[in-house]
């Protein structure tokens, strides 16, 4: 398209938009002709009062130019643009025309003179100025005054249109035939009037959304009349044509009614050409397709070949993945496909699924999830699938709640074996470094214990007891102290609640300085003993043979003999009593309540500093106790121990250590022993670094372990971290391989155990619908849905109705040419197709029924066999047979009507007689608009 027709284009949408429908191409140029020359006009004043004076204050005689040239040229154009709104003539036009031209030529000869001739030499002001005026008066002369002062209207200006209700009926469509009296005068300037009879000949085939546009449409239709040929159309023709480089046919009859059309559009001639050629050749014989149920249907791309299964609607059902040499190895896929589909599985996955597969005679299981991604694969395999199965299903069953650690990060683990629960430390490296003491029958102890080693390890000392060390230690009521072995057996102690560990370390310094001194007291039954206070004053009191005081002097005596005395005067009601004078410390062997027996020390004064902590079954065995402490005590070690400690210890001749808490309890032990004594202290140091603010995980009956490398994966052990299942996948981050655990675990409730015999129809899901696909157990697809669906239950629905009907289903084969029925939004039609099922032709015409559009091919057969060829490059008449007469018809070079006979006359003769009257009379018509 020109600029100069994009122009106008634009031009009329402006008009139409701020103004109105305009009345002619006159009245839209007339309109911007004057804006034009207002803004023209007005752009000279502005520059006039804006930029003449210099800064001196004289005339800038650039911006004086500018500005007059400007609003002079304003004028004239403003003024044409006046004319040309008016109703006048294009005589008047004309001259206007001529007027506007002198008055620019009065700006050009300003632009020349001024200005040396304007004001100084020669002067031409005068000149200029009244050629400039002449102008303006022959504007303004002829469009305005030459009307009103010859008082003749007709000279220069349009006769009155009259209103549309005044106008004849045959003019404005109301009736096709009529009478005008035209009056007019003769050549003797008499009047006189003339009847005209009038016939309308011909109807416009469109209609125009403007007065216009349909004028428009009149003058192309009187240019094409003059030059169309005319073509008699007597039976069906072929007719061929070009729309913006672009070739077509349509089939019609001999009414003119279109019948078919091509199937297609083709870039050349000779492709038009032999697709009619193909019609004429296949369409008589082609047979229907008729299809019953379901039908394989083959077809070519290219070289390749394909195949898909359609319904009776020849809604595609199924389609292959891959493309086909040739059409034997399309027709051995569709028997595969065949063969499968009626005994296939469907899988329609909502989270996960166990599948169940055999592995060099072996079982295995593998989780795939519902995009069929094998997530994970059991750690082992099975003899038989029935423990495959069962391993599947107790992994589904527990692996919702198991646990997800770390690989490469040190922690607790808390586990069962059996009915009691233990606990093990992981270092980064896997490596069982530290283990429980003992075990327990709930989690929550061991849970407690792990914190407490993970709070504490830290500032745990280490420490080995050769033999026997002195420990100081918190309680509830102060500060204590005990001796213990390196069996942590504790060999006496001493509950006395001190304020401070250094009371406690004095009284340890008392016993050790005294227990080696001690002497030995021993009494059956009840003895009575003398002792000095810390006053230097002497009591005396009664005990049993448990150590129990039954009786007390009740007050104190400056020396040891009236002690005596006392004691002897009570001593005569206790003559079995022995007596035992305290001058030192001194160990007593006391006989408990339940019949064992403890030793304890009391220094001189009678105050008990140390007692066994243990009870012993006899007085030997407790005599034995106390030998141990005498030959231990002085070489002992003092130690402070307000918080837990590493103790190393010697096993069978190797190193271990254990963990001891400050209320002398072992928690936790290594799990092998060390040929030194270093090699246990830096393993001790390994274990501290593990088990410092270790995080403690329950792991009941799995957990799952995620690891990082390059990537990330992940795999599922059980209590003794045997490997129950390997992730299968890789993943670029943390994120996305939790994602795939959390699938896992939120849907293994409801997880399916499966195995595919020789198929299965796996569901898909994508942004657009649902589909599926036929899979055998290697996951070779066999074929997918052609189509995608809104919902699952409706895929699960289609897949049902495959299953039922593609084992019956047929190939459909109609050689060379087939004809097909088909339902659109309007109804049903038929079309042509060639062996590769290519559109070759379709019906112009739907039907309510198939039955409707089945008969109508035969009718069509017939038409096709008969039909000649023809080809319109040039506007043509035809002459068509309709409705018991015949009509012309005027159509362009692509075949589109532009007009027709408004009478269908009885025979082609007269149809042809008035065709040709229009003819010869249409290219001089009068057009007259009614309004």
């Amino acid at each position: 398209m020109s600029h100069a027709n994009v122009l106008h284009g634009r031009l009329y949408r402006l008009y139409e938009r701020y103004v109105g429908e305009p009345d002619s191409q006159k009245d839209v140029y007339g309109y911007w002709l004057f804006v034009t020359g207002y803004l023209v006009s007005f752009a000279g004043v502005a520059i006039f009062l804006t930029g003449l004076p210099n800064a001196g204050g004289s005339v800038n005689v650039f911006y004086w130019r500018i500005s007059v040239t400007l609003a002079a040229l304003g004028f004239p154009l403003a003024m044409l643009g006046i004319v040309l709104l008016l109703p006048v003539r294009w005589r008047a036009v004309q001259v206007t025309l001529g007027g506007a031209g002198l008055s620019m030529l009065g700006v050009l000869a300003f632009q020349w003179a001024y200005p040396q001739h304007w004001r100084t030499g020669a002067n031409y002001t005068n000149e200029i100025v009244a050629l400039y005026t002449v102008g303006i008066a022959v504007i303004a002369g002829v469009a305005v005054l030459v009307p009103v002062v010859t008082g003749k209207q007709g000279m220069f200006v349009e006769d009155e249109l009259l209103n549309i209700a005044d106008q004849p009926p045959v003019l404005i469509g109301d009736s096709t035939t009529g009478t005008l009296f035209s009056v007019f005068r003769k050549t003797d300037k008499d009047w006189t009037w003339r009847a005209i009879q009038q016939d309308a000949v011909a109807d416009s085939t469109r209609t125009t959304g403007s007065r216009a546009t349909a004028r428009e449409s009149v003058e192309e239709v009187r240019e094409l009349v003059g030059k169309a040929g005319m073509l008699e159309i007597t039976t069906a023709a072929f007719r061929l044509y070009e729309d913006d480089g672009q070739w077509r046919w349509v089939l019609m009859q001999e009414d003119g009614g279109v019948v078919a059309e091509s199937g297609t559009v083709y870039s050349a001639r000779d492709g038009v050409e032999d697709s009619v050629s193909f019609t004429k050749d296949t369409g008589p014989n082609a047979p229907v397709i008729d299809i019953d149920g379901a039908a394989v249907d083959y077809y070519r791309e290219g070289d390749d070949w394909h195949w898909r299964i359609i319904d009776e609607d020849r809604n595609p059902l199924a389609g292959d993945v891959d493309a086909h040499a040739d059409r034997e190895s399309a027709t051995t896929a569709v028997d595969d496909f065949q063969s499968l589909v009626p005994d296939a599985r469907v899988l329609a996955l909502d989270g996960v699924g166990a599948e169940l597969y055999e592995d060099d005679e072996e079982w295995r299981w593998r989780v795939v999830d519902s995009g069929d991604r094998a997530l994970a694969a059991s750690g082992t395999a099975f003899g038989e699938r029935r423990l495959a199965e069962a391993s599947a299903d107790g992994f589904f069953e527990d692996i919702g709640d198991a646990t997800v650690v770390e690989k490469g990060s040190a922690g607790f683990e808390v586990f069962s074996e059996g009915n009691r629960w233990d606990w093990r430390l992981v270092d980064s490296s896997e490596e069982v470094v530290a283990r429980n003491s003992d075990s327990a029958t709930d989690t929550e102890p061991l849970v407690q214990c792990a914190e407490s080693i993970a709070d504490t390890a830290a500032d745990a000392d280490v420490v080995s007891i050769e033999a026997g060390d002195y420990e100081i230690y918190p309680g509830e009521t102060g500060w204590h102290w005990r001796f213990v072995t390196a069996d942590r057996t504790i060999v006496a102690d001493r509950e006395g609640g001190y304020e401070t560990p250094e009371e406690a370390r004095e009284i340890i310094q008392t016993v050790r300085s005294q227990a080696s001194e001690a002497d030995l007291l021993e009494f059956e039954s009840s003895a009575f003993q003398q002792y000095k206070t810390d006053d230097d004053e002497w009591r005396w009191r009664l005990i049993d043979e448990g150590g129990a005081v039954l009786a007390d002097s009740g007050q104190s005596y400056e020396s040891k003999a009236g002690a005596g005395e006392a004691m002897q005067t009570l001593k005569e009601k206790a003559p079995d009593a022995e007596i035992l004078e305290i001058e030192t410390a001194a160990f007593e062997l006391v006989r408990t309540d339940d019949d064992k027996w403890r030793w304890r020390l009391i220094d001189e004064g009678g105050n008990l500093i140390a007692e066994g902590a243990s009870k012993h079954p006899s007085r030997q065995a407790a005599r034995q106790a106390m030998d141990l402490l005498v030959d231990l005590s002085p070489d002992a070690e003092v130690r402070e121990m307000a918080d837990p400690i590493f103790q190393l210890y010697t096993a069978d001749g190797d190193w271990a250590w254990r963990y001891v808490t400050v209320e002398n309890e072992s928690i936790a032990d290594g799990t092998e022993t060390r040929g030194t004594r270093d090699d246990a202290a830096a393993h001790v140091e390994d274990v501290r670094t593990a088990a410092v603010g270790a995080p403690v995980s329950v792991v009941e009956t799995y957990a799952i372990e995620l690891a990082a490398t390059d990537t990330w994966s992940w795999r599922v052990f059980d209590p003794s971290r045997a490997v129950v299942a390997t992730g299968t996948l890789q993943y670029a981050d943390r994120d996305a391989a939790l994602r795939d655990i959390e699938v896992l675990r939120a849907n293994a409730d409801s997880a399916p155990i499966f195995e595919i015999d020789s198929a299965a129809i796996r569901l898909t899901h994508h942004d657009d619908g649902f589909g599926w696909v036929l899979i055998d157990r290697e996951r070779n697809t066999y074929a997918r849905s052609s189509t995608q669906y809104g919902t699952k239950p409706a895929t699960l629905d289609a897949i049902e109705r495959l299953k039922e009907l593609v084992p019956d289903a047929h190939t459909i084969d109609f050689g060379d040419a087939g004809f097909e029925l088909f339902e659109d939004v309007d109804g049903w039609r038929w079309r042509l197709l060639d062996e590769n099922e290519r559109v070759v032709a379709t019906g112009a015409t739907p039907f309510e029924t198939q039955a409707a559009a089945a008969d109508r091919i035969d009718t069509v057969r017939d038409f096709v066999a008969n039909a000649s060829v023809l080809e319109i490059d040039d506007p043509t008449f035809e002459l068509n047979y309709q409705n018991d007469g015949w009509i012309w018809r005027l159509v362009d070079g692509n075949g589109n009507s532009l007009a027709q006979s408004i009478e269908v006359y009885p025979t082609r003769q007269e149809a042809r007689a008035a065709m040709q009257t229009l003819k010869d009379q249409a290219p001089e018509g009068h057009v007259t608009m009614a309004q």
